[in-house]
């Protein structure tokens, strides 16, 4: 797998062969870009990848996340409109989910480009109550590990437990300011029939935020399903790459 640096080359981690279409992936809250590791070999038969790495994990440990969310979608989306794609997929889980979107907000408002969008296990804006509509520290399920988008092991792993709680406050902070407007971009939402955080309803809410195509789908698992079973959103990825519809596997729900 070939590494190929960017002018944002600690935000976003580009791999590939250069093909003309991307695939732009943001981690979950309490993870990092590793959650998305063996994509790019998994897609580089259609697509590139460049992965997101927000501030604060992984090894941008030392930098906290205190940016401003319309300002940090607007430097990813210059950061992926700067480079030589003419298609552009953007792929989100959970807090991932809802960064994605505001990307996909500002290439259109700024740029005037249009990317597809896949969301996972996340509800729509707007988030008036709590950050991405998530129950606070004491009413996450202590059995079921990741329930909030966290890589939690055990109750001593100190360290995911304070960059969950960082990412969780950031979300609160920043989610309630996204205003949320149709745009004009093919969107594809996934949830899991055993998530916790997201009741079975909640996706079908994105349509709304659309005036192309849109479909969804429910897949097996918890709210972190992607860490163990991506099989789905990789398999939905390549359908969009080769195809640049899912009608055909999954149809369009108006």
């Amino acid at each position: 797998m070939e590494q190929v640096t960017s002018d944002e080359a600690r935000l976003l981690r580009r791999y590939g062969p250069g093909h003309r279409q991307v695939a732009v992936c943001f981690h979950h809250a309490g993870g990092g870009m590793s959650s998305y590791r063996g994509w790019a070999d998994r897609l580089r038969a259609h697509v590139d990848v460049v992965l997101v790495q927000l501030k604060g994990r992984e090894d941008r440990t030392a930098e906290p996340l205190t940016d401003d969310l319309g300002e940090l979608a607007v430097r990813i989306a210059r950061g992926i409109c700067e480079m030589p794609y003419d298609e552009i997929l953007l792929v989100g889980h959970s807090m991932g989910a809802t960064v994605a979107w505001a990307v996909a907000d500002a290439m259109w408002a700024v740029y005037r480009r249009r990317a597809r969008v896949v969301l996972s296990a996340q509800a729509p804006p707007p988030y008036t109550d709590r950050a991405g509509r998530q129950p606070p520290h004491h009413d996450r399920p202590a059995e079921e590990p990741g329930a909030c988008g966290d890589t939690l092991t055990s109750a001593a792993d100190a360290f995911h437990a304070r960059l969950l709680a960082a990412d969780l406050a950031w979300m609160a902070r920043e989610f309630p300011a996204l205003v949320p407007r149709p745009l004009p971009v093919d969107l594809h939402c996934l949830a899991a029939d055993r998530d916790p955080l997201l009741a079975p309803g909640d996706m079908a809410g994105w349509a709304s935020l659309t005036t192309r195509r849109f479909s969804r789908r429910t897949v097996p698992g918890g709210h972190m399903y992607l860490l163990t079973n991506p099989e789905p959103v990789l398999d939905l990825v390549g359908e969009l790459a080769v195809h640049g519809t899912t009608d055909r596997v999954i149809g369009v729900v108006q």
